[in-house]
């Protein structure tokens, strides 16, 4: 199936790996548009604002932000709403919010050191290699638990043997993978891969499940540059805006939206649309036209501008 989605990602972006397998799962065709893991990035800085996380999926000159958010426009697309976080039970939401905080800051920890620098130095400069070291160590000094290193493994292990008990069917909560199940995966995918560090052969169910998820792949994709994704956007109007999304009283003032968590930086715009998951700012950027940038209300913050 296909479908106008450029993904801004790079290669050892977990949260890119989560929406990467989902496109797969939804067998999805999609443009592909490599990033640095660091601004200035050519095309995404310009078309968001300045939002410095990835994933970004862009439509046309719709900018949509978070991966929960993509998650829910995969869903929509490919007509497979199992994979929306909206339609989660709240068991599956659970355990999809601790895996993509709690497991997954302790999954990182558990790199080696040597591994992690060996990793990085195949993808990136050496001037680079030291930026995104620099840039990770202050997210660490935000994030960082109480715990000990060696706490933090003890506590992963036991959730992974929980899970490992709990799974009785092909995926965590039945037949078919919802968006739990690809929120599990990118912590245990960058142990693996980044770190090289496996799943314990004791883990059957996990393990068997780990492999089932692989199976799904990344879609039909083809590379795309900075300078095509710009264009695309210069050439396309953002999406129409329901009128239901028009009604909050903020609709039309100057506002930032900002991440509530370490990612302080915030993206000015003027406020297009609110729906009960996301807040779209309208930006003009001169150069490539007007610009939805949309965002998950769950986890930002809306302040007027200042």
């Amino acid at each position: 199936m296909g479908c106008s989605l450029i993904l801004h990602h790079y290669p050892l972006s977990p949260f890119s790996e989560k929406i990467r397998l989902m496109l797969g799962a939804a067998d999805l065709h999609w443009k592909s548009l490599l990033v640095s893991p660091l601004p200035p990035r050519p095309a995404t800085g310009p078309l968001t604002g300045g939002y410095r996380r990835i994933p970004v999926a862009q439509f046309g000159a719709d900018m949509v932000c978070d991966s929960q958010l993509i998650a829910e426009e995969i869903s929509q697309i490919s007509a497979k709403p199992f994979l929306a976080p909206s339609s989660a039970s709240k068991e599956a939401t659970e355990l999809a919010a601790v895996a993509e905080s709690t497991l997954f800051f302790d999954a990182a920890s558990l790199v080696p050191p040597k591994q992690a620098l060996s990793e990085l130095k195949r993808h990136l400069s050496l001037f680079d290699t030291a930026r995104f070291l620099w840039d990770r160590l202050g997210i660490a000094r935000e994030t960082r638990s109480k715990l000990t290193v060696a706490e933090g493994a003890k506590r992963f292990r036991a959730t992974l043997a929980q899970l490992d008990q709990q799974i009785q069917g092909e995926f965590l909560f039945g037949d078919r993978p919802g968006h739990a199940d690809f929120a599990l995966y990118h912590p245990l995918w960058f142990l693996s891969q980044v770190g090289a560090v496996p799943l314990s052969p004791k883990l059957t169910r996990l393990s068997a499940w780990y492999d089932r998820m692989s199976l799904f792949g990344h879609g039909h994709h083809q590379l795309i540059s900075a300078k095509d994704a710009l264009a695309v956007a210069a050439a396309s109007q953002p999406r129409g805006i329901l009128p239901e999304f028009r009604a909050h009283p903020d609709i039309g003032k100057e506002v930032i939206i900002s991440p509530t968590d370490y990612a302080k930086a915030g993206t000015r715009g003027q406020l297009a649309g609110v729906s009960d998951q996301r807040w779209i700012l309208r930006r003009e950027t001169g150069r490539f036209g007007t610009v939805h940038v949309h965002f998950p209300r769950q986890g930002y913050r809306l302040s007027s501008k200042g």
